[in-house]
């Protein structure tokens, strides 16, 4: 008996050597074994998910992704092996409004989204707290939701952020009022409680044609707030005014290209990544782009330190191939994971590819990761977001494989 405990125990032993070998002899942009089925974990759903809005990392590794369905709107959470955490919302999954996503610091779930207020049938944007557990935050708001109106305005993209007060920001973008107007921006700020702060803003909220909208949103350390659309940059005194002037310069509309951009994000000095889809031959002939990130400081000057040439995830691209970018991400250590797909148009019909990127701090594509920096194929379907763990910098991406949720997992080095 004895002896057969012991053997036990020398094949724990070997197998659990071999598992940590495997995964130090692993490549950078491998898929992480330790994670899911040999890196990838996939959820159905009864009516199928339609798409996945944002993907964050709660500080203990667990892994957050907020969904739309044909009929719901959903927030799955993972645990760091890649299995739903049943302790989570019902069997990993809770139902939310919809819209964006944000954490606070003592670990509540922030959802951003475009409502009907109920009380005079106006769009509002609102903003629902649940507890780490997935519940619904009672005491915040209204029953866990709070409501701004927006009158007239109608919203297209809108971004929400957690203070490190309790306070939440939220911006919209909105479309124009009439023939030839601008398109404006909508900043909110609500309190810990739920209220709208009335020291911010008018009562609360400021609407303003800078940046023309909002796609990333950032607190920098002055408490200002940095706004960035497609291609423009806006700053905020902390109390919701204008900035005439954004470090020294005045604001000033960014052009990045001929195509709006896909994905921005804001890093934590202040300066924001645009991924974009660009032309690389004749417009008029069609789909034929690639996938360009660029960098700008927090005045909204181009960053001329990072260089990053067009780039396809497969072959150099031609008539009838278009590379998207669908979403970035930054490391701690200054490193950018690109995911998108690459799309080839054939008499027959359509072909996707989806395809993971990573740039070195510089704009590069790093050469050590992937084969020559891009991952391609790794997952079934296509890919829509991306986020970077803080702990390792190893990189989770999320996509769709026919209505299936797609969550694929990769070693930073």
């Amino acid at each position: 008996m004895k002896k057969l405990i012991h053997l036990v125990s020398l094949g724990l032993l070997v197998f659990g050597l071999i598992a940590k070998v495997t995964s130090a002899f692993a490549a950078a942009g491998s898929l992480d074994p330790t994670f899911g089925t040999g890196g990838i974990t996939m959820t159905s759903s009864a009516n199928g998910f339609s798409l996945v809005n944002a993907v964050r990392i709660q500080s203990d590794g667990e892994i957050l992704v907020q969904v739309e369905a044909p009929s719901t709107n959903e927030i799955l959470r993972y645990n760091t092996n890649g299995t739903l955490d049943k302790g989570f919302g019902t069997n990993g999954i809770a139902p939310v409004i919809g819209g964006n996503m944000a954490l606070t610091e003592d670990g509540q779930i922030i959802i951003g989204a475009i409502v009907t207020d109920p009380n005079n049938s106006q769009t509002a944007i609102a903003v629902e707290r649940l507890n780490s557990n997935g519940t619904r935050d009672t005491s915040f708001a209204n029953g866990g939701m709070a409501l701004a109106d927006l009158g007239i305005h109608f919203p297209v993209f809108y971004v929400v952020l957690a203070q490190p007060d309790g306070d939440i920001l939220m911006c919209a973008s909105l479309e124009p009022t009439g023939r030839r107007q601008p398109s404006q921006t909508a900043l909110a700020r609500f309190t810990s409680s739920g209220e709208l702060d009335p020291s911010f803003g008018s009562q609360g909220m400021t609407i303003a044609t800078a940046a023309g909208g909002c796609t990333a949103m950032a607190l920098l350390t002055n408490g200002d707030i940095l706004i960035v659309d497609g291609q423009a940059v806006a700053q905020f005194t902390s109390n919701g005014s204008l900035e005439s002037t954004v470090s020294g310069g005045p604001i000033v509309a960014s052009n990045a290209g001929s195509l709006p951009g896909a994905a921005n994000i804001i890093e934590a000095n202040g300066d924001y990544l645009l991924g974009q889809d660009v032309f690389t031959g004749e417009e008029s002939r069609g789909h034929n782009s690639a996938v360009q990130v660029l960098r700008f400081t927090e005045n909204g000057s181009p960053d001329l330190t990072f260089s990053n040439p067009p780039f396809h995830y497969v072959g150099t691209g031609g008539s009838g191939i278009e590379a998207l970018v669908s979403g970035l991400a930054a490391s701690s250590n200054g490193d950018v994971a690109v995911v998108g797909n690459q799309v080839t148009f054939t008499r027959n019909g359509t072909l996707s590819v989806p395809g993971l990127a990573r740039l070195t701090s510089s704009g590069e594509l790093d050469p050590t990761f992937g084969n020559g920096g891009i991952v391609v194929n790794s997952v079934p379907g296509s890919l829509s977001v991306v986020a970077v763990q803080p702990a390792d910098n190893k990189i989770i991406a999320v996509g769709f494989d026919n209505g299936d949720l797609t969550i694929s997992r990769y070693l930073a080095e």
